[in-house]
């Protein structure tokens, strides 16, 4: 399995097959030039050119088959944790219970 720190990836996964959850994408290969919402800001890209970037799927738009993704498998074990979500004024919060190693929401 690769790692984005040396570069290498270990799948490349386009709108269809992305997956967020389960895999971080370190970079972006484009197959048609153009301006593309990456990370909440847009970006012009180049066919053929790889930008490396961890991409956050919660803000960036996948569009068809003009870029693909490039990842990794997430480490397993590893949890976001504090403020999850917050929806009128009702916030979702989680966290690691040390015993255990497993998320508890709060």
């Amino acid at each position: 399995m690769g790692t984005y720190l040396t570069g290498e990836v270990a799948v490349i996964h386009n709108e269809t097959t992305a997956d967020f959850d389960n895999y971080v994408y370190s970079a972006i290969f484009c197959n048609v030039g153009g301006t593309y919402t990456i990370n909440g800001a847009s970006v012009i890209l180049v066919a053929g050119e790889t930008l490396e970037v961890v991409v956050d799927g919660s803000n960036t738009t996948l569009s068809a088959n003009n870029f693909l993704l490039l990842g990794n498998p997430k480490t397993k074990g590893i949890f976001k944790t504090g403020l999850i979500s917050s929806t009128g004024g009702t916030e979702q919060y989680q966290f690691v219970n040390i015993k255990t190693g497993l998320p508890t929401n709060g």
